[in-house]
């Protein structure tokens, strides 16, 4: 299915998420979000949700990690982990998927998911899993490739 990411990067990937919970901003929810991205380089990038009162103005945890490394010249990622403070695992919403797939089809490789729960459990998927066939940059014959490996 996917390559399995080494124990040490896996262990330090899930910390970033879970401590990148503790900056979010969910007055809305009370539920704080934390998410890492990790490159193919392996350099990880955190996010957190950023919720507000006014709808749409927001941000989830996934696309904030996500933007922090394009942020730094990263395009090409091995895995996007997504911590949630419950006991379920919840994977990314249908936006952070959509996302996740337009890197995925940059660099022409599937992008494992990591979901963590509240107990620091974890559960992998794939964003082509998930998202199968999706529309993106690949898919609608853009030029990309000035994306398909990172800047810096």
């Amino acid at each position: 299915m996917f390559e399995p990411l080494k124990k040490d990067i896996l262990k330090k990937l899930v910390d970033t998420a879970i401590n990148a919970s503790n900056n979010a901003f969910h007055p809305i929810t009370a539920k704080g979000v934390g998410a890492a991205v990790l490159t193919t380089e392996d350099e990880i990038y955190q996010g957190c949700n950023v919720q507000t009162t006014i709808s749409g103005l927001g941000v989830c945890a996934e696309q904030c990690a996500i933007y922090h490394a394009v942020a730094q010249g990263k395009y090409d990622y091995k895995a996007v982990a997504v911590y949630f403070p419950t006991e379920k695992f919840i994977k990314p919403c249908g936006m952070c998927l959509q996302l996740i797939t337009e890197f995925s089809q940059v660099n022409n490789k599937d992008i494992i998911i990591v979901m963590i729960n509240n107990k620091q459990k974890i559960k992998f998927t794939t964003v082509n899993k998930e998202l199968k066939d999706a529309y993106g940059p690949r898919v609608a014959g853009k030029e990309i490739t000035e994306y398909t490996h990172n800047k810096k």
